[in-house]
């Protein structure tokens, strides 16, 4: 049934309210509606001024917030938090349209609604006061995802609130997709043929600037008597609350003393999306006239390029940033003779003119809102932490333990088993009975450690390779060094040397195997290899607190010889532990970090940071991750592989990101796991989620042009325990 269905709920002012975020809420809620289809329903809670707002509402509104009404905001928080079908919110700010100093009442709502929310920043201010900014500030903070709708916004945004980097994405201001068409048709049309269309939209306020433009007109019309412009639209309503219409008042007395009555022309009144886009469509150059060089960016104007119009446009942030010589010319703020010169020099030549309108046209396509609206779409869904499903995993289980590889999703029992896998897989599962215990958890632990136990030799060392048939070590494990895997044996006994809600039996089976297995874990030279195995000695600490000062001198022994080693492979440009990039690299940062931790050695930490910065450097863009492509490894000055990216890096990262957030407490370190989790669920180079949400299992892999379809015991695990621990950073 169609209430069963997932919801998205938009927050702002919507239409009727006259409002520009109304009209981008509306936009962005319509667009987003046609890409979902009929498999999502969105819905929209409505801030109107106050109680007494009568706004007739299209059915799509289904909450109404007055903004200054504190109760308004906790009741749709509470009523989003118990409806399960909601996914997630798509907030657009504006401080105005919020109560409390600064729009603080906003807070109220985020603070309470524990569903992921996507917030709009439409204003981005690089001076804002003390009470703005700790406002802002919080609104960061609370939400999933940050959007901006320019470059400078962003630039902007991380540079005052520096806890948002990470989670601040770009996605412009929409605009309708119109076909490209000359003024003539139109011109005929509104009654406006013969004229030289100059035109300017939206609420007047005088912060539109309006005047500047009048009085650059006298001269323009000199060479140009036919020239006629346009000004399109009512008084904002909140400024016809407080004035009435004093500006527009001014603004007829400055064209009446110029004698320009024949040449300006108002309609007061607001217009539709059809009749908007029509008068658009009939003007030869489009006048965007702000005199607040901080406006973030103007809905008006990026709708009137994506009408393929030329653009005059004052210095504002926005501007500057989206106009090139070929589509439009900037002029100063408040500067009317240098609007009259850019009109001038636009109008004397005509194919000029032409060029610039259709060069304006291309360069929006991609701004259209459909294009917007996925954009938006997809930011949600990936912020949305999938419940967690162990099926695949039971699945890829049998009573000896968890095969290697998949066939598409069917165990491989060819291939046989591994050491590895069923490490990483007690390992997860031993952190999923901390969320919830039950019976198939533990029973998968004692499978997963009873496989451990089989592989350990008399001498403590381990196989890792175990056939199908025999469910005997296989000739392989004589043909590779196997120190990894009897580090990764380590760290998952270790695990289970804190689990409390395990019987004291199998907690000392694990410890007797482990203990076992210490002969060799303490003369290990691999780098990987002493990073897992400081990871089990910092576990053993707090299991075995009576053998803290043994096992903090095997983390020294195995910490400085990581330090070592990144001092002699870093240079300048490549602050490494090795020469090259290569797999799980995040692992060996993590180490130093857990081991500055456990020994307080601020060296370890100091290390662990700057390596890890390092690698954030090397693989996250400003909109995604992007592992190491393991078709090749990436070194020092020259050019790195983009695949084949596996999910054991990602997990290796986010464990990284998570640990460093744990001990630094800097958020950008939360926010950059955040989005390392998103690739899992298709913020990656392909736009396709490796998340398989019928069985929970994980794709193996992402190639230049497709995903490995096959699901593999690496790929599974390595995505539980990314949503395990994305999911305790949320928590």
């Amino acid at each position: 049934m169609l209430v069963n269905k997932p919801k998205i709920v938009f927050l702002g002012t919507y239409p009727p309210r006259e409002c520009g975020i109304a009209t981008f809420t509306q936009d962005l809620f319509r667009n987003c509606q046609k890409i979902l289809g009929t498999s999502v329903r969105c819905k929209v809670a409505a801030l109107n001024v106050s109680p007494l707002d009568t706004y007739k509402y299209p059915p799509e509104v289904e909450w109404e917030i007055a903004q200054n009404i504190d109760a308004d905001y906790i009741k749709l928080a509470r009523e989003i938090n118990k409806n399960i079908h909601i996914s997630g919110v798509i907030l657009q700010h504006e401080y105005g349209i919020f109560g409390g100093t600064d729009g603080e009442k906003i807070l109220l709502f985020m603070q309470m609604c524990n569903k992921p929310i996507v917030v709009t920043l439409h204003t981005a201010l690089p001076n804002p006061s003390e009470k703005m900014k700790s406002v802002t500030a919080r609104i960061i903070d609370l939400a999933s995802i940050i959007v901006v709708l320019t470059e400078s916004s962003k630039q902007i945004i991380k540079h005052v609130y520096p806890k948002s980097t990470g989670k601040i994405f770009i996605i412009p201001h929409g605009v309708h997709g119109v076909e490209f068409s000359t003024q003539k048709e139109f011109k005929t049309k509104l009654e406006l043929q013969n004229h030289i269309i100059l035109s300017t939209f939206g609420l007047l306020s005088r912060g539109k600037g309006i005047e500047y433009v009048i009085h650059s007109l006298p001269k323009a019309i000199k060479k140009y008597p036919s020239i006629l412009y346009l000004v399109l639209g009512e008084t904002h309503p909140i400024i016809r609350r407080n004035e009435g219409e004093k500006y527009r008042l001014e603004l007829a007395a400055l064209v009446t003393s110029l004698h320009l009555e024949n040449h300006v022309k108002f309609y007061d009144q607001y217009l539709n999306l059809h009749d908007l886009l029509e008068f658009l469509q009939a003007t030869d150059i489009y006048i965007s006239t702000s005199i607040n060089p901080n406006q973030a960016v103007s809905g008006t104007l990026s709708y009137a390029l994506g009408a393929g119009r030329a653009v005059i446009s004052t210095k504002f942030a926005q501007a500057k940033e989206i106009i090139s010589p070929e589509i439009g010319k900037l002029v100063p703020i408040m500067d009317s003779p240098a609007i009259t010169a850019a009109i001038l020099d636009l109008l004397e030549d005509d194919q000029k003119l032409k060029n610039m309108a259709q060069n304006a046209y291309r360069s929006t396509r991609s701004m259209l809102w459909s294009n917007v609206a996925k954009k938006y779409t997809n930011l949600l869904t990936r912020t949305i932490i999938p419940t967690l499903n162990i099926q695949h995993l039971i699945d890829m289980t049998d009573e000896i333990g968890l095969f290697q590889f998949a066939v598409l999703k069917n165990p491989n029992i060819e291939t046989g088993y591994t050491l590895d896998d069923n490490c990483r897989a007690l390992i997860v599962c031993s952190w999923l009975l901390k969320n919830k215990d039950s019976t198939k958890l533990r029973s998968l632990i004692h499978t997963y450690l009873s496989f451990i136990k089989q592989c350990q030799t008399q001498s403590g060392e381990f196989a890792n390779y175990i056939g199908y048939d025999d469910k005997l070590p296989t000739n392989q494990n004589s043909h590779e060094d196997l120190e990894e895997s009897h580090a990764r044996a380590m760290w998952a006994l270790s695990e289970i040397l804190n689990a409390s809600l395990l019987s004291t039996s199998m907690r000392r089976q694990a410890k007797n195997i482990y203990e076992l297995s210490l002969e060799k874990g303490i003369k290990l030279t691999h780098a990987r290899a002493k990073a897992y195995a400081i990871k089990s000695f910092a576990n053993a600490i707090i299991a075995m607190p009576d053998q803290r000062k043994i096992y903090e001198e095997y983390i020294n022994i195995y910490a400085q010889s990581l330090v070592v080693q990144l001092k002699e492979n870093s240079v300048n440009s490549w602050q490494w532990f090795e020469k090259n990039l290569n797999y799980n690299n995040a692992l060996l940062s993590e180490s130093l970090l857990i081991s500055g931790n456990t020994t307080e050695n601020s060296v370890y930490t100091e290390k662990g940071i700057r390596s890890l910065q390092f690698l954030i450097e090397k693989t996250f863009s400003p909109d995604m991750y992007m592992p190491i492509g393991h078709s090749k490894w990436y070194r020092n000055n020259e050019k790195r592989s983009q695949y084949d990216q596996q999910p054991e890096d990602p997990a290796s990262m986010i464990m990284a990101l998570s640990s460093a957030y744990t001990f630094t407490k800097n958020e950008t370190y939360k926010n950059l796991a955040n989005k390392c989790f998103s690739w899992f669920l298709g913020n990656n180079s392909l736009n396709i989620s490796l998340y398989d949400k019928q069985n929970g299992g994980c794709y193996d892999g992402l190639h230049p042009d497709r995903i490995n379809l096959n699901q593999g015991a690496e790929s599974q695990i390595s995505y539980l325990m990314s949503s395990y621990i994305v999911g305790k950073l949320h928590s």
